[in-house]
């Protein structure tokens, strides 16, 4: 994983090389100033990720206050990098100055190292966001390679159908994230159509908007209340039927990931971690490559709920979670797997790099300070690893991972077993 230049400016060395220490283990690499116009001096060579600046109430160099002089800056370099603001205490008057000044985030200490690293993968992690997969059903072929085009061209994927009875064979195929429907159709209407589809579980809550020549609002209304999320007007401009769209697909693409994924940490939870396994061992087999499937297991967890408490324990799991999306390609599977366990897919690997990855990683773990207080602590990982076609199905490369991880924790723990097949 490359280094993520972070431009910190603080007049408080100790706290600075504190902080320096604390971002290290997650990528980014902190160079520090002393003031806004040495920052600005620095940012004129090289541009840095992020500028991340410490709230001070003594007066700059120049005599203004710290925002005051990153307005200046902002005003003097026209295009900043993201900025985000560190502050000692709350004051509104300097919240409201911060977000005039264009800042991305505000943290008031004490703040959560793990809350800060949040907010920097936002700002430093590019998005590779798939298309919005939309089906279209219409009988008027002509409308329906209209729609589709449009829909296309502002980048999403479409499925069009002009054979309304093939509807759920079709929808199991593309699993769309939105359907367009037609209301008046020769075989069937829309209003039918819309009700078979909400029958079946695994469609209930893709949304269907309705596109249709229909003007009556009370045909539309008990058109709504058969399922429909929208019902949009022919003829409608391209602008408007690629913004309804939109809106639509994003809202179900979140809802859906909230269902799919472990609400502390944002990964993966334990069944569409599987899930997703299964699906990436058919991709590799029928392309004939290597899977590397890794289980870890956060070590003496139990005594960290116990001495520390849960909440800190919730701070160790987005720790281990954070450095997990870090340090992963965003090609590869990764989930929480249960309780303290995290599990990893990676497609396409070699025995000797898979091994090196996670090695390097788990290093990377134990270096990390935990903080609950005034007290610091450390934790380590053990790891077992499965390799596919030595394991060439879920059930087997999972028992294999188990077996090889608590191989790793009998051993001693703070270490890696591969497992080695019979």
């Amino acid at each position: 994983m490359a280094e993520r230049r972070i431009l910190l400016v603080d007049r408080n060395v100790a706290e600075s090389a504190d902080l320096t220490r604390q971002l290290a283990p997650f990528g980014y690499h902190v160079d520090k100033c002393l003031n806004v116009g040495e920052a600005g001096e620095r940012i004129s060579e090289t541009t840095p990720a992020v500028l991340l600046v410490r709230v001070d109430h003594d007066l700059e160099s120049d005599g203004n206050s710290t925002i005051e002089a990153v307005t200046s800056l902002a005003d003097e370099i026209g295009e900043m990098p993201p900025t985000v603001f560190l502050a000692d205490d709350f004051d509104l008057k300097t919240r409201l100055e911060s977000v005039r000044v264009g800042a991305k985030a505000f943290f008031v200490r004490p703040f959560s190292p793990i809350d800060l690293v949040d907010a920097l993968d936002i700002l430093t992690m590019p998005r590779e966001d798939e298309p919005f997969r939309v089906m279209i059903i219409d009988d008027d072929k002509r409308l329906l390679e209209l729609f589709s085009t449009v829909l296309m061209h502002a980048g999403m994927e479409v499925e069009a159908l002009n054979e309304p009875l093939r509807v759920l064979e079709a929808l199991s195929d593309f699993r769309p994230e939105l359907i367009l429907l037609d209301q008046y159709m020769p075989d069937v209407e829309g209003r039918e159509l819309a009700a078979v589809i909400r029958q079946e579980t695994a469609f209930l809550s893709i949304p269907i908007v309705f596109l249709s020549a229909e003007t009556n609002q009370d045909v539309q209304l008990e058109l709504m209340k058969i399922g429909a999320d929208e019902f949009l007007t022919k003829p409608i401009s391209p602008e408007r039927l690629v913004t309804a769209v939109s809106i639509r697909a994003e809202r179900f693409r979140h809802l859906r990931s909230q269902m799919l994924r472990d609400s502390l940490t944002g990964l993966l939870n334990h069944t569409t971690t599987k899930e997703h396994l299964n699906i990436e061992i058919s991709r590799m087999r029928r392309s004939d490559k290597n899977l590397a499937f890794v289980l870890i297991d956060l070590d003496h967890f139990k005594s960290v709920n116990d001495t520390y408490g849960h909440p800190i324990g919730d701070q160790v799991l987005k720790t281990m979670s954070n450095l997990l999306k870090q340090r992963i390609r965003m090609t590869d599977l990764i989930g929480r797997y249960g309780g303290e366990e995290f599990a990893i897919g990676l497609p396409d690997i070699s025995v000797e790099d898979a091994v090196t990855v996670i090695d390097k990683m788990r290093e990377a773990f134990a270096e990390v300070t935990h903080y609950a207080g005034e007290r610091e602590f450390n934790v380590t990982m053990s790891c077992g690893i499965a390799m596919f076609p030595d394991y060439d199905d879920v059930p087997a490369i999972t028992e294999a991972a188990d077996q090889a991880l608590y191989e790793a924790k009998h051993k001693g723990r703070n270490q890696i077993v591969l497992a080695a097949p019979s």
